[in-house]
């Protein structure tokens, strides 16, 4: 079996003095594909740099309208109440911190009406020897009243 043949039966006979295999492309439609890829680039090129130019042009007159009022630049535009927790463990942190310098401290609650607060500390401490003194004179009962099925009677607590 030879490997030339004259005729294909495949792809049709080869024309005769043919200097290149007749089922390669056309190189026409080769230079068409290049042609019409090279107008589609520069058409994105083009809308690319358009929307680019667009929004450039909308940042300056945002920028010029800044300069204008330049007040309005630094105005700190927060939403309306009610406002969501930011930093929800800091604000638990800055409570507990203020109670505590509260129960761990001396000042006026009232001025006015000479009320104060002491340390929480020293508070209990006062309490407790106020009871001691209190139990050291006699025990006190006083008496409650109670319920029964055949009416009231008191008791001693």
């Amino acid at each position: 079996m030879s490997t030339e043949h004259e005729h294909d039966d495949e792809y049709g006979p080869t024309p005769p003095g043919a200097g290149y295999e007749h089922t390669d492309i056309d190189t026409s439609v080769g230079y068409t594909f290049a042609m019409w890829l090279a107008v589609a680039m520069v058409l994105s090129l083009g809308i690319v740099y358009g929307t680019y130019y667009l929004f450039e042009q909308q940042r300056i007159a945002k920028d010029t309208t800044t300069q204008q009022y330049p007040l309005a630049a630094g105005h700190d535009q927060t939403p309306p109440a009610p406002r969501l927790q930011t930093q929800p463990f800091k604000d638990v942190y800055l409570l507990k911190q203020g109670q505590n310098e509260k129960l761990n401290s001396y000042g006026w609650t009232d001025k006015d009406g000479g009320m104060v607060h002491i340390p929480i500390e020293r508070a209990m401490e006062i309490v407790r020897t106020q009871q001691l003194n209190t139990r050291s004179e006699g025990v006190t009962s006083t008496p409650v009243v109670q319920d029964s099925s055949a009416g009231r009677t008191v008791a001693a607590r």
